[in-house]
């Protein structure tokens, strides 16, 4: 265990940037996953129209205790809308290769692609979806409704993604960063997952609801359930949404 730790921060430490691809004039990737031949797009409403009552950071941060238990939880397309945009919406393009978006990226790089099983959410089927930011859209990737078992089983949390509303996981693309900063790039996707759940969980507590953050989970069975490429996507995080039941022991 502690060679593999020794490793990773030893081979990912601040680059010799000359060596980077960037430099070199390697191509640059793609910032968002291609569409699919034949897949469905569902434009989501503006997050800017969206009101909700104010709540002080504060107070979101000193309410938040790890969830033990959702009720049967719900939500519709424009709490998803905003969930999604706090998390890895666009705040602006300040160039064609640099997004600023609403976390903190290395080199404005944005490795993660945000997917998610719907399980409850207004106006969508049971299924695993993906949120294009550019556009503020989001693509059904796989309609079936054993997702939520899939789901459950993958995440070793059973209790709580049954009853989640939705079951959000962050992919990481790590040579988007890589490609800019070398091997530093891999601890950035990871630390971007954690940006990207925090402002879940301060966007949730203003909607009313409960994030579970899911660190531990079945890596293969995330990638088979997202149809991933494990050479290239690797699942990193994930995050369960939905209405606080009554206080269980955990």
């Amino acid at each position: 265990m502690n060679k593999i730790g020794n490793d990773f921060i030893n081979g990912t430490k601040c680059p010799d940037y000359s060596t980077v691809d960037l430099v070199l004039r390697v191509p640059e990737p793609p910032h968002e996953l291609p569409i699919r031949k034949g897949q469905t797009v569902i434009k989501l409403p503006s997050p800017k129209r969206f009101k909700l009552p104010d709540l002080p950071v504060r107070k979101a941060i000193e309410d938040w205790e790890p969830v033990g238990f959702f009720s049967r939880s719900t939500m519709d397309l424009k709490q998803l809308s905003y969930l999604l945009w706090c998390t890895q919406g666009f705040k602006k393009i300040v160039a064609e290769t640099i997004e600023i978006r609403n976390i903190p990226s290395s080199g404005s790089r944005n490795p993660l692609e945000t997917y998610f099983v719907a399980s409850d959410v207004e106006g969508l089927e049971t299924g695993l979806y993906r949120y294009l930011p550019k556009s503020h859209s989001i693509v059904a990737e796989r309609i079936d409704t054993d997702l939520t078992m899939e789901i459950s089983t993958a995440s070793l949390n059973f209790k709580l993604t049954t009853r989640a509303a939705i079951t959000f996981i962050w992919v990481a693309v790590p040579y988007r960063t890589v490609w800019a900063v070398g091997n530093r790039g891999y601890r950035s996707a990871l630390i971007e997952a954690g940006h990207a759940c925090q402002n879940m969980i301060l966007a949730a507590a203003g909607l009313g609801f409960g994030v579970a953050p899911i660190d531990l989970f079945h890596d293969d069975l995330i990638v088979k359930l997202a149809n991933l490429d494990p050479e290239t996507q690797w699942p990193v995080y994930l995050a369960a949404v939905g209405n606080e039941g009554k206080s269980v022991s955990l």
